[in-house]
């Protein structure tokens, strides 16, 4: 599990122009609530958030908050972007989260084995992701970065399904939780698209040339029934 550490600072709660004076000061304002604890506003660096947001075990992964100094563990919950403005992150949401009740979180899917796969190397194939990530009931110890998916000995046609994804020990599917389908596809190895045949040029003057001899030949009997 990776241990990444987010630095804040502690701010009372702010009005809307000191909001904004605070984003042009490269800070990004968040909350952090949850647990027995009262919630907290607080301040970070734009740009280190920017950059932790980027990384893909950020969203799905224990992360250390220190706050004033004193850390707390907790999870992205959520975080507002803006569409256009230099400031990119507007705010975001942390929640702590306790070793004995479970959370519910987002992880990546990561297909593996795929230089092995004769369905993509010999039958020619192409790999056709219906998921890309799973939504995952665990106790916080037991949560992964990502759940890892082998197309190693899959042929063309073949097909792996979400009852059939082997989930580590202490995690659970949420879909099939709730009576989700077992059936739902998450993985196929289909045949590559044909393309369209090209059509020859000389073909393509022939077909022309018929519909310009129709059209003089239309012209030629509209001007002979002509009355004068």
């Amino acid at each position: 599990m990776s241990n990444i550490v987010i630095d804040a600072e502690s701010r009372v709660r702010s009005s809307t122009s000191a909001v904004r004076r605070m984003r042009r000061e490269g800070l990004v304002p968040g909350i952090v609530y949850g647990g027995e604890d009262t919630n907290v506003n607080i301040k970070m660096d734009h740009n280190k958030i920017l950059h932790s947001l980027e990384e893909e075990a950020f969203h799905s992964s224990i992360l250390e908050l220190k706050i004033d100094g004193t850390s707390e563990k907790v999870i992205l919950r959520d975080y507002d972007v803006h569409p256009a403005s230099d400031v990119k992150i507007m705010h975001v949401d942390f929640q702590r989260v306790s070793r004995k009740e479970k959370l519910s979180m987002t992880v990546p899917l990561h297909f593996t084995g795929e230089e092995e796969c004769e369905g993509l190397s010999i039958d020619g194939g192409i790999i056709s992701r219906i998921m890309n990530d799973l939504d995952i009931v665990c106790l916080p110890a037991d949560l992964p970065e990502y759940i890892a998916i082998d197309i190693s000995t899959m042929r063309l046609g073949d097909s792996i399904s979400l009852g059939e994804i082997v989930l580590p020990e202490g995690v659970e599917s949420q879909i099939l939780n709730s009576d989700g389908d077992a059936e739902q596809m998450v993985v196929h190895i289909a045949a590559p698209q044909a393309e369209a045949e090209p059509v020859e040029e000389d073909a393509v003057e022939g077909v022309e040339g018929e519909e310009g001899a129709a059209e003089d030949g239309a012209s030629e009997e509209d001007s002979d029934g002509k009355e004068e």
